[in-house]
């Protein structure tokens, strides 16, 4: 029997298993390079496989493997939520160190958090252009060398370095991807996803808050800021557990594959045929492999065209060579994920389309209202505490409690806002959970009872929890899935605005009246606002699908 005729028997292969003899062109080699796991995916012989693999690529997992990415997000949270709830305790450290006014020494705790937010846009183009993962671990080195850096400050000045531009830096590209890759990850479930994922930051309240305390009552200045900041390189575990979703639709159609019974029966028959075949022993064989679903073919067959086909093995170890375990390790850790350039999603640090909705420019002003008054509250709420008599420790497990009531929070209006009554009045809920917020402010200050303090304190972590695990799903709502990253980013650096006028303003209420009453009663109102702006978001958002919903009714009847 002839070479031709022995093909001939045989199902085609595909083209990437073959190269001329005679041309090595760098294209041929350099696509080699890029996909180095070169298989014979079955698809020639199971002709449903390929639809099932267009079917499942794209679809949102919403479960599944998305669980770990949940859990990534929790310790992301569990660290920045610490450290951000932590600014109540690093004020004190740093006015008790440098001996400056309550105005001054507030600056690098305002600035910090607002760099966070604002690196928001910059987080979402280090995501669209490479992936998730690889901002998380640029994130945790960062905020480990500003934190390290801040034990040796010999000026306060030197904090706006390593506090506020280096920890800030980090902050916001390790907080930003977990708010982006739960989103990708979910959508029937994205409310309870989201709100388990976040509720990391009432649980880093109640742990580390107590313990980075207790390291400055231990260790002392320079010895507590090196403990934390070794804490926080555990962000990478966060990152590592970031898997792109490029690599996951990769592994779920490799799975699609070993799971397919019908291409072992047909590799089994190929395999029957060429045993029958008498082939000579030069010139082909063919190897079905049963267990990893791979064909093998020798390096000396040949086809019609003078070209060669090449042992599979031969040309993943081949290709292997030059990969080093640096590179290999660097491609682990810092992926370039593909799926975002799939879906469009744009590399601009500025997405200013987004700019035209009006229920989104609500939705930005809501947020930046809230973010001052929340985050000066947490500024000064161990300070209001310790005024009153009260310790440092006790000013500290206010926080805590703080921080278990806003897990509780965090987990429950997740699953209130997943009910399909209110999927489609969640913004509606969202001003309604804002005015209620406000009350706490109003109120703390006349508290001189230490009982009551925690309780109001609690009721003021477990609303305060739902907003922010609710913040990115009431957003998706309104803008859409499909500008989910972009609208985040940007919301995030409006938000920052907040952060930067919140404290320092409060600091200055408090410089010129000698209480914190005027600055918590200031930042009730402004929660007031923010709850009667949220409301009109909502209304503009209603009147746009409303619009939406009669301009395709038009178009239907028009339609022959």
């Amino acid at each position: 029997m002839t070479l031709q005729e022995i093909e001939s028997t045989l199902p085609p292969l595909p083209q990437v298993l073959y190269e001329d003899s005679n041309i090595k062109s760098d294209k041929k080699r350099k696509d080699l390079h890029e996909e180095p796991s070169v298989i014979i995916e079955s698809e020639a012989f199971d002709p449903d496989l390929k639809s099932q693999k267009q079917q499942n690529k794209g679809k949102i997992p919403d479960g599944g493997y998305g669980w770990f990415v949940v859990l990534g997000c929790f310790i992301s949270h569990v660290i920045i939520g610490s450290l951000e709830r932590s600014d109540g305790i690093f004020f004190l450290q740093f006015q008790d160190r440098f001996g400056l006014s309550a105005q001054v020494t507030a600056w690098p705790g305002a600035l910090v958090s607002t760099m966070r937010l604002a690196f928001g846009p910059v987080a979402s183009i280090v995501c669209n252009r490479y992936s998730v993962r690889t901002a998380c671990f640029i994130g945790s080195i960062m905020t480990f060398l500003g934190l390290f850096l801040n034990g040796y400050a010999s000026s306060f000045y030197f904090l706006f370095l390593s506090h506020f531009l280096i920890q800030g830096i980090g902050r916001g590209l390790a907080y930003s991807p977990g708010l982006f890759v739960v989103g990708q990850y979910f959508d029937k479930r994205r409310g309870i996803a989201t709100g388990i994922g976040t509720s990391g930051g009432g649980v880093g309240t109640f742990l580390l808050v107590p313990l980075i305390q207790l390291f400055f009552l231990t260790y002392g200045y320079q010895g507590a800021f090196a403990v934390t900041a070794a804490i926080t390189l555990h962000l990478s575990v966060s990152a590592m557990l970031y898997r792109p979703l490029s690599l996951y639709f990769r592994f779920s159609e490799r799975k699609v594959i070993r799971n397919n019974e019908e291409l072992n029966v047909q590799k089994s028959l190929i395999t029957e045929n060429a045993k029958k075949a008498s082939c000579p022993k030069d010139t082909s064989s063919w190897n079905a492999d049963n267990n990893n679903g791979q064909m093998e073919v020798s390096s000396n067959l040949q086809n019609p065209d003078g070209c060669r086909y090449h042992n599979i093995s031969e040309i993943k170890s081949s290709l292997r060579k030059k990969e080093t375990c640096l590179k290999s390790s660097f491609k682990i850790c810092f992926p370039v994920d593909t799926y975002n350039r799939a879906i469009g999603n744009s590399k601009k640090l500025f997405h200013f389309y987004l700019l035209r909705n009006t229920s989104f420019i609500f939705f930005c002003l809501s947020t930046i209202l809230f973010t001052a008054a929340f985050k000066s509250a947490f500024t000064f709420i161990p300070a209001q505490v310790k005024s009153l008599g009260y310790s440092e420790s006790e000013a500290a497990m206010v926080l805590s409690i703080t921080g278990v009531l806003d897990t509780v929070g965090r987990i429950l209006f997740g699953l209130i806002f997943d009910f399909k009554l209110f999927k489609s009045h969640r913004l509606l809920l969202y001003s309604i959970l804002i005015s209620s917020i406000a009350t706490v402010p109003f109120i703390l200050p006349s508290l001189e009872e230490y009982f009551a303090i925690c309780i109001a304190c609690g009721f003021f972590g477990m609303l305060t929890g739902g907003f922010i695990s609710l913040k990115s799903v009431v957003l998706i709502d309104t803008v859409g899935p499909e500008n989910s990253i972009n609208s985040i980013g940007l919301l995030l650096c409006f938000q920052s605005t907040g952060t930067v006028i919140g404290p320092p303003v409060a600091g200055a209420l408090r410089d010129a009246t000698g209480s914190f009453n005027l600055p918590f009663h200031v930042g009730g109102a402004l929660m007031l606002s923010s709850g009667c702006c949220m409301l009109f978001s909502f209304i503009f958002r209603r009147r746009q699908l409303r619009q939406k919903k009669v301009t395709k009714e038009v178009g239907n009847d028009i339609e022959p």
